[in-house]
């Protein structure tokens, strides 16, 4: 009996490749650290460092060019990521990008579990400080900064559709905040409460992502460079609980390359005053999106009391900090 050859990646046209294999392995909560030594990720192995890093192909991945070691590094990476993201929100054999639609509760925890995975790899691809740290404090970071980039992507997001009545999402696929009950519609009407409660109990959260983070990103027209080092400053956490003080010594000494690069980026288009100005508005989001993010997890943290609109088991377990924990 014939079988029918594998659909074609969406990314290459290929046959489903080992970059989509291992973006969906990483996307449904594979351990990358038991792998078997010697097998591939999604990008070109890198056998001068950690036998387990993945990093990009030559082709997504141009480091200095723009003499920016640490910002173009996570840049070019970014790009790999948003290629990934297509094998994985998309799947195998789609040959065209689907509209987007607006999505539940259920289908957004859905996306933001995949995504997880997929961009603690990326933060190893971007950050050789952090792809070389001990497991444990690589969690550490990873968690205390993945509700914030999830915030934080979406204030960018808005800004390149110029719109923050919705939130997209990283699969493409958006949240309606201007209707609200649609987000905490219940498919399976199996929650406590309707979603009318819910939007009277959770929605105004919207409106404090809107106000901390997106309005500002909005407000100062964040780029891509901008948005990517705000990434970085807010992962590199050297206040963090329970983080050694070697993490903490190499949190500060990142931000501090990160930031020097923002001031040499601008240098090329305003005056050294001016520089500053635009570097401390763009720090200043960093506060504003810690509040986001508590309320964030507040919300989830509350309905996980109530028994209604709970996240996922797995991504409450294995994606979120400690509540204490979170600035």
């Amino acid at each position: 009996m014939s079988t029918s050859p594998p659909p074609p990646c969406p990314v290459s046209g290929t046959a489903f490749c080992k970059s989509c294999r291992f973006a969906k392995c990483l996307a449904v909560g594979m351990q990358k650290e038991i792998v078997q030594k010697g097998r591939e990720g999604y990008g070109r192995r890198d056998k001068e460092k950690d036998s387990m890093a993945v990093v990009p192909s030559p082709s997504h991945f141009t480091v200095n060019r723009q003499g920016l070691p640490v910002l173009d590094t996570i840049v070019e990476t970014y790009k790999q990521l948003e290629n990934v993201r297509l094998c994985v929100h998309e799947g195998p054999g789609i040959s065209a990008k689907r509209p987007p639609k607006p999505v539940n509760y259920q289908e957004t925890i859905a996306c933001f579990f995949k995504e997880y995975y997929l961009v603690g790899d990326w933060l190893s691809h971007c950050f050789p400080e952090f792809g070389s740290m001990q497991v444990d404090q690589k969690d550490f970071l990873h968690r205390n900064f993945y509700l914030q980039f999830v915030v934080l992507e979406g204030g960018f997001f808005s800004v390149n559709h110029k719109r923050s009545d919705i939130r997209y999402l990283p699969s493409g696929d958006y949240i309606d905040c201007v209707h609200p009950e649609t987000y905490y519609y219940d498919p399976e009407g199996l929650q406590p409460m309707t979603s009318d409660e819910a939007v009277q109990m959770f929605a105004s959260s919207f409106q404090s992502y809107r106000r901390n983070v997106t309005h500002p990103m909005l407000r100062e027209k964040a780029d891509r460079f901008e948005f990517l080092a705000l990434t970085g400053i807010a992962l590199f956490d050297a206040d963090l609980e329970y983080i050694s003080e070697e993490t903490a010594a190499t949190c500060r000494k990142v931000r501090l390359k990160i930031q020097k690069e923002m001031l040499k980026y601008y240098a090329s288009t305003m005056s050294t005053e001016m520089a500053s100005v635009r570097l401390a508005n763009l720090i200043s989001i960093i506060p504003s999106l810690h509040r986001a993010t508590r309320r964030f997890l507040e919300d989830i943290e509350l309905s996980h009391v109530l028994k209604a609109y709970a996240v996922d088991a797995k991504f409450y377990d294995n994606c979120l900090p400690k509540f204490g924990n979170l600035l």
